[in-house]
């Protein structure tokens, strides 16, 4: 009886153990690039950026999000702040403006 109890506590403890590590596998990791393109699948975005200003490792870096309807910074900001990590809000300035459809 002990055998068979203690053997059902090793398959239900390999089966958990392979479940989290299958779910944790399939989760998409963090970047920033991955929270940034995401605003293209919730605003109307003319564009994004990641990175300085000018010339290469000049000015602060930053994260530049052109969109086309200028009611639509304020939610672009909020959802930025809210899914960039701690770290990336330190390093990068955000910045979310419309050219309204201007094109270059």
């Amino acid at each position: 009886m002990k055998v068979n109890s203690k053997l059902g506590i090793v398959i239900i403890t390999a089966i958990i153990s392979v479940s989290a590590l299958t779910w944790y596998i399939q989760k998409e990791p963090y970047s920033t690039e991955v929270v940034v393109d995401a605003v293209w699948e919730k605003y109307e975005v003319q564009s994004t950026q990641i990175g300085g200003v000018g010339e290469q490792d000049e000015g602060e870096p930053t994260i530049f999000v052109d969109v086309y309807n200028k009611n639509d910074i304020a939610g672009v900001e909020k959802y930025l702040e809210n899914n960039l990590s701690k770290a990336d809000l330190k390093a990068y300035e955000i910045d979310v403006f419309s050219n309204k459809g201007v094109d270059y």
